[in-house]
C-alpha cells in the first residue's frame, strides 16, 4: 500500500503570473514568501522548497510564526565549513521542533566558483559525498577529526558552544539530505549519501528508470533512499479550464521567450541526458527521432506557439515553460506539469507515486500564492497526505 503523500510547494521571491518573461514578473517581496508560507502551514502542506538569496536566514525568521510546516533549504557542499553549517542545522532543527530538510545542490561551474569551490562539475558529486557523510556523523555528535580529499577538520574548541550541545532537539539520526543528479557522477553520489533523491516531472517510464538507477547504487552501499518530484502545476475544476490556461501561459510567454530559454538551459554545461554528456548545445542544434517533438522544435523554429495540447508528454503531464528549466521539448527532465481537472490530477498523482515509487511531490504554481491556495481547496481533499511530525531526540 502507498504511503501517505508528503505534498510540499516551491516557493521563490521570482514570482508572478509567467515570471520567466519580464512582463510577468512581481517586484521580488521577501514579506510576500512570508505570508505564504504562513498560509502552506496552515492549509495541511507538508514543507516548502525555498530558494532565494540566503533561505537558511530567511525561513528562520518564518519559525515562529508556522507550526508544522518544514523547510527544505538548498546548500553548496563546500561553500560553508561542514562542522559549522552542522552547528547550524542542529541548532535551526531545535528551535523549529526538527522542521530543517537539506537539499543537496550540485549548482552549475559558474555559481560555485563565485563562492570560492573550484572543482569541476562531476567531481564535485565525489566532493558531496565527502561533504555529507562526514556531516550525518557531526550532527549525530562524532566529532572524531577528519582529513579527506576535499574537506578536514581538527578537534572541537575547548568551549560548551561546539558540536552536540547537551540539550539540543535533533531530528534522528540527522537533518535528512535530498538531492538530484541525472548524469552517472550524479546517480552515483545520490545513491551513496542522498536521503530523498528528488527529480523533475517527465514521463513516469523515465523517471522510474532513473530512480531505479539510484536505488540500486544505494542497494550497494547497504542504504535504502525515498524519492519525490518536482514539479509545475496547473489544476482547476475542468479539463478544459487547466489546458485553456496553459494555452494562456504559452501565449504571454510567446515563441521568442520560450526559444531564448531553452537555448539558455542548454547553454549551463548541465548534462543533457538526451546527449549523454555536458556537450553545450543550443536550440537550432536540437533534433529529435520523435515526430511529435521534432512537430514542436519545427514550429517554435518557425516563429509560432506551440498548442498547449502537443506539449502534452503524458496524459496530464505537460512540457511547459518553467522557471528553472524551460520548455522540455526532448523530455530530458527539466520540470514538467500536472495539467487537468483535480480528479485527473489526482490520479496521474497516485499513479506515478505506485509506478516510481515516489512519496514527495513538490509543486509550483504561478502566481505562487493563489495557486498554492486552490490546490489546497480542490486537491488536496483527494489525496491521502502525510502530517505526521519529525522524530526527534536530546543531544547527550
Amino acid at each position: 500500500m502507498p504511503k501517505p503523500i508528503q505534498l510540499m510547494w516551491y516557493l521563490n521571491p521570482h514570482d508572478g503570473p509567467y515570471p520567466w518573461s519580464p512582463d510577468g514578473q512581481y517586484v521580488p517581496d521577501l514579506m510576500r514568501s512570508r505570508e505564504i508560507a504562513v498560509q502552506l502551514d496552515r492549509d495541511g502542506y507538508f514543507g516548502t522548497l525555498v530558494v532565494g538569496k540566503n533561505p537558511l536566514i530567511e525561513t528562520a525568521t518564518w519559525v515562529s510564526v508556522t507550526e508544522r510546516l518544514r523547510f527544505l533549504i538548498p546548500i553548496y557542499p563546500g561553500v560553508i565549513p561542514v562542522g559549522f553549517f552542522a552547528q547550524q542545522a542542529q541548532l535551526f532543527d531545535s528551535v523549529s521542533g526538527g522542521r530543517l530538510l537539506i537539499n543537496q545542490v550540485n549548482g552549475t561551474d559558474q555559481i560555485v566558483r563565485h563562492y570560492g569551490v573550484n572543482v569541476s562539475s562531476d567531481e564535485r558529486y565525489d566532493l558531496s559525498v565527502e561533504y555529507w557523510t562526514q556531516f550525518k556523523k557531526l550532527y549525530a555528535g562524532d566529532t572524531t577529526p577528519f582529513s579527506g580529499k576535499y574537506i578536514s577538520y581538527g578537534p572541537p574548541p575547548a568551549s560548551k558552544n561546539t558540536i552536540a550541545v547537551p540539550g539540543l532537539h535533533l531530528q534522528d539520526p540527522h537533518t535528512p539530505v535530498w538531492g538530484s543528479g541525472t548524469s552517472p557522477a550524479g546517480i552515483r553520489q545520490a545513491g551513496a549519501v542522498l536521503d530523498t533523491y528528488l527529480c523533475y516531472l517527465h514521463s513516469p517510464d523515465r523517471m522510474k528508470t532513473l530512480i531505479d538507477s539510484v536505488r540500486t547504487v544505494a542497494a550497494e552501499h547497504n542504504r535504502t533512499i525515498t524519492a519525490g518530484i518536482l514539479c509545475n502545476i496547473i489544476v482547476r475544476e475542468t479539463e478544459e479550464e487547466a489546458w485553456a490556461h496553459a494555452q494562456w501561459v504559452l501565449e504571454k510567454t510567446g515563441a521568442q521567450q520560450m526559444v531564448k530559454m531553452i537555448d539558455g538551459r542548454l547553454k549551463t554545461g548541465r548534462f543533457q541526458p538526451h546527449a549523454g554528456s555536458r556537450e553545450i548545445s543550443s536550440f537550432e542544434a536540437l533534433s529529435s527521432p520523435d515526430a511529435r517533438q521534432q512537430s514542436n522544435i519545427d514550429v517554435l523554429r518557425a516563429g509560432r506557439v506551440p498548442d498547449a495540447r502537443a506539449l502534452e508528454s503524458y496524459p496530464n503531464v505537460w512540457t511547459g515553460p518553467n522557471p528553472w528549466g524551460a520548455v522540455d521539448l526532448m523530455d530530458q527532465g527539466w520540470g514538467g506539469y500536472f495539467v487537468g481537472s483535480a480528479r485527473n490530477v489526482a490520479e496521474r498523482i497516485r499513479e506515478i507515486q505506485e509506478t516510481c515509487g515516489i512519496d514527495s511531490f513538490i509543486l509550483a504554481g504561478w502566481p505562487s500564492k493563489e495557486e498554492a491556495k486552490r490546490v489546497s481547496e480542490i486537491l488536496m481533499p483527494l489525496l491521502d497526505l502525510h502530517n505526521s511530525r519529525p522524530r526527534l531526540r536530546v543531544a547527550a
